[in-house]
Parts: structure tokens; sequence; C-alpha cells
């Protein structure tokens, strides 16, 4: 019997779920002496109180709900409900939860197996739009009556004792996206839809989302699902504004971004507003590299080794194109000063498809890359992500110019060829006429999604001198030609170089 008074006084929330007082003191203690007089062991049914057993009754907290999605963490909606009865047969209720539309006699449901001693279910505004929206397929926007009913099963009946019926107009609201994503050439993937750049939810708030990372000179919206270009959120009436665009033939306007540099982008879609702010872009560690090497065209010569080239577009990347020889190279950070710190690989001699690369304070242990065949490669050394890339390089037999400024403009399936340079397989120019307006290098006709030479800068005019490979063509660069008349272009696609000249 004490163990019995120990186990009631040590579990006070089963009475407290189980039973709601009505002035109910003296029936609870003539239940507790009851129990003590006869000594049996309690159980789950014997504790439930007798008066308990009244009438089934539903409650709803609102008879008309309308949900807005800026209140999603609030109350919404609260059912609940007296006990109702066992038929005096001492023994436990069930509680089963049901909702459908009125008029459905409940046989498309939305059903919830309660247990027991279960007085009352509450939903949030998120919660409750979910349910109508996902399970019930109502439509945002719309008032509908639907009809909720609380029943009971009795312990060891399988057939329902009771039931009650509420009656609750709802209006569910559309939510809005789980998903947001960058995309334009202004920032890390360009227009490549099925690469966008996703921004991260702030503590999965409804419509907030944030990302920091460097954006590009160019434009930029947001899409909503990627691989897609719409629905899509666009810039409003002004830069601290969304527009929210689901048609082609609504204003397509885009976010510009002046400058080159890191930026923090905030947007909260709810009210359709945005933040974007330019924070301080990490500095390269340095400004300037070379390679040494009897791999290179100038060796073993420290004072005068090859300088790599810094992309305009993004400072940590240096890049170096040359017909190497068959031996080996490193990167100093100095010249003149075989002590200086040098890029190198992980292990001497690493393979090249291998993209490890490590600073090594003052040279020392001395590995170095190795090239086995001689030929033209590409290097690629990107600081910010320790990585370098060298590949070969097999010259294209023939490239093309589009755009609006040149004779065929933009179509991509019967571009404006160049002319290859007999003398140097890694040349072609084009002489002629060329509009104000843009073009790139397509190296293969028919494909937009193919690769392309671009501008290191978008809109860069007729005195840029440098162009990049960029596989997929995105981001989406071009060049700008301001004034109309005849122009020759030549470009050196090993070199990546470009010279466009009026004559």
């Amino acid at each position: 019997m004490e163990r019995l008074l120990s186990s009631i006084s040590s579990t006070p929330s089963l009475f407290k779920a189980a039973y709601r007082p009505k002035g109910s003191t003296l029936m609870l203690l003539a239940l507790l002496a009851t129990m003590l007089a006869s000594c049996e062991k309690a159980t789950y049914e014997d504790l439930v109180p007798v008066e308990q057993n009244v009438p089934l009754a539903l409650t709803a907290s609102k008879t008309a709900v309308v949900l807005s999605e800026k209140n999603y963490d609030a109350e919404a909606l609260a059912l609940t409900w007296t006990s109702g009865t066992n038929n005096g047969s001492n023994s436990s209720i069930s509680y089963k939860l049901l909702i459908d539309k009125q008029g459905n006699d409940f046989k498309n449901a939305v059903t919830l197996d309660l247990g027991k001693a279960v007085y009352s279910k509450t939903y949030s505004v998120k919660d409750l739009n979910s349910l109508l929206i996902t399970g019930m397929h109502l439509a945002p926007g719309v008032e509908s009556t639907l009809e909720t009913r609380i029943i009971t099963f009795i312990s060891g009946n399988t057939v329902q004792s009771e039931a009650s019926t509420q009656v609750i107009k709802v209006t569910p609201y559309q939510p809005v996206t789980d998903k947001l994503y960058l995309i334009g050439d202004a920032t890390p993937n360009g227009w490549n839809a099925g690469a966008a750049t996703e921004l991260a939810s702030i503590n999965n708030i409804p419509g907030k989302f944030t990302w920091k990372g460097r954006l590009n000179a160019g434009e930029f919206k947001f899409s909503t699902v990627l691989g897609q270009f719409s629905p899509s959120y666009n810039k409003g009436a002004d830069n601290s504004k969304l527009l929210y665009r689901t048609l082609d033939s609504q204003p397509d306007e885009k976010f510009l971004i002046a400058k080159a540099a890191m930026y923090t982008v905030t947007v909260n879609l709810l009210d359709l507003s945005i933040a974007l702010f330019e924070g301080e872009d990490p500095v390269s560690p340095y400004t300037r590299l070379w390679m040494v090497g009897d791999a290179t065209p100038n060796g073993w010569n420290i004072d005068n080794p090859n300088e790599m080239r810094v992309d305009s577009g993004n400072l940590f990347v240096f890049n170096y194109n040359a017909v190497f020889n068959a031996g080996e190279f490193k990167i100093p950070t100095a010249k003149g000063n075989w002590g200086a710190d040098f890029y190198m690989p992980l292990v001497d001699a690493q393979a090249l498809s291998l993209t490890g690369v490590s600073l090594v304070p003052g040279g020392s242990p001395d590995k170095k890359w190795r090239i086995a065949n001689a030929g033209a490669y590409k290097v690629k050394l990107d600081l910010e992500a320790m990585k370098i890339y060298i590949k070969p390089f097999t010259a294209y037999t023939q490239l093309w110019i589009v755009g609006d400024a040149t004779p065929t403009g933009w179509n991509i399936d019967s571009p404006t060829p160049l002319v290859p340079d007999a003398a140097n397989p890694y040349v072609f120019t084009y002489t002629g006429a060329l509009a104000a307006g843009e073009f790139k290098i397509p190296v293969k006709t028919g494909d937009w999604g193919g690769d392309f030479f671009m501008p290191e800068v978008n809109f860069a005019g007729a005195g840029s001198t440098r162009m990049k490979f960029v596989p997929g063509g995105s981001p989406d660069f071009k060049w700008k030609i301001a004034q109309a008349g005849i122009y020759k272009v030549t470009v050196d696609q090993l070199h990546e170089t470009i010279s466009i000249i009026k004559q």
C-alpha cells in the first residue's frame, strides 16, 4: 500500500492530464479510500476519476480563422473537448480527431489518433495552414467550411462510443518558398539555373534568407526552383523592394552590382524587402606570383621568372598559360630570392590531376610539379580555395563571335566565324563591321550552354586586352562596342588575350 501511495504522489501529471477538477476533491478522496481499502494493484483505468464520465462536447476557440504567414508561430486554433462517458464500465476512453470539408461526411477526413487522457489539440498558424494546403488541398486565399469531429472509443470496444462536431470557416494562405537562389552574371555561378547559388534560411523563419559572398559587377535576381528561371523575385520599386514574378509578361528588372566585392544579402519574402550590404573584401595574400623551373620558358632564372596573371574579376586567382617543356616548376612569391615562400605541391611530382597545394615557408622542403610531356598547358591557382588546376590545352580549330554587335547577331546556330592564323594555331582574327552592342566568343555553334571565351569583367570595351575561358558560358560576360565601325579583333586562345582595334 505504501508503494501505491508513493506511485500516486510521484505522478501528478497523470492526474492533471486525466482529471479536470470541478469541485471534485471529495470524489478523488473517495476514490483513493476505495483503492486503499481493497489493497489491490492500481491500473491506469483505476485512476480515471468517476466524475469525468460526462457527455462528449467539442469546442473550438474560433469559428472563423483567416491565416497569415506573418503570424506563422502564433496560435491559430485550439480544439478542446470533455471526457465523454464510458457507460459506467470503469474502462479508459481513447480519442480520435477528424477534420474534413463540410458535406463530405468525413469520408476523406484527416484523422489523428490521440490516445487516452488527451482533451485538446492546438494548431499554430504554420501547422494549420500546412494541414489545409498540403493535407486537404484547399485553395489559398479562399474561405472554406470545415467540420471537426471528436469521437471516443471505450477500452476493449472497437465501435465508437460518442461523437461531437464543430463547424469552422478557414482561409489558408499560399506559403512562400522554402528555397531561394541567387542567379545572374553578378553571382558565383552566373545565369546557370541548374547551379544557382542557394541562400540560407534564417532560423527557419518563413521567407527570411541570407547569403554572404563575392558578387561580381553585373546583375542578379532570385529564383525559387533550382533549374528554372521562374517564379522569381526581382527588383521592385527601388533597391530595397522585391517584386514576385510568375509570368514572362511581368517586368524583369534585376538588381545591379556596380563594383565587385564581398556582399551580405538579406531578404524577407513576406514583406518583399531586401537589404544589400557591401562588406570588406578579403585581401589576397599576394598581388603578384611567378613560375620558375626548367618546364617554363625562362627556366630556373629566379631573377626573371615567368609572371602569372591575376584575374581582375577575382584577385585570388592567378593564371599562367604557355607552352611548357618537359621538366619541373614551382611558384615563388618573390623574384630574386630562393629563400622566399613558395607555393608547392603537397608531395613532390604530384599527379597533375590532383589539385592540392601548400604554401611552404622558405621553400623548404623543396617540392615541385613535374611536366612529363611537353606542350601547351593552362595553370590556374586559386589562393582562396587553395587549389591548383594544371591541364593540357588543345587549340580549338574554329572560333566565332556572336552578339548584337556582330553581322549575324545573336544567332548561335550561325555565328560570325573568325579566321585562323596560318602560322599560329592559337590565334584567330575577325576584320569587319561591328555595330554598337555586345559580343562573346563561342567555341562551338548551336549551344548557348557551351563553352565560351569572355572578358574577365562584364561589358569590357574596345580597349580590353584580356579574356578567359568560361566553361558552360556562366557567368555570362560580354564585350561592349560603344561605337559602330570597322574593327580588327585578334584573339589568342592559349594566352587568353584579345585585341579590339577600330580601323
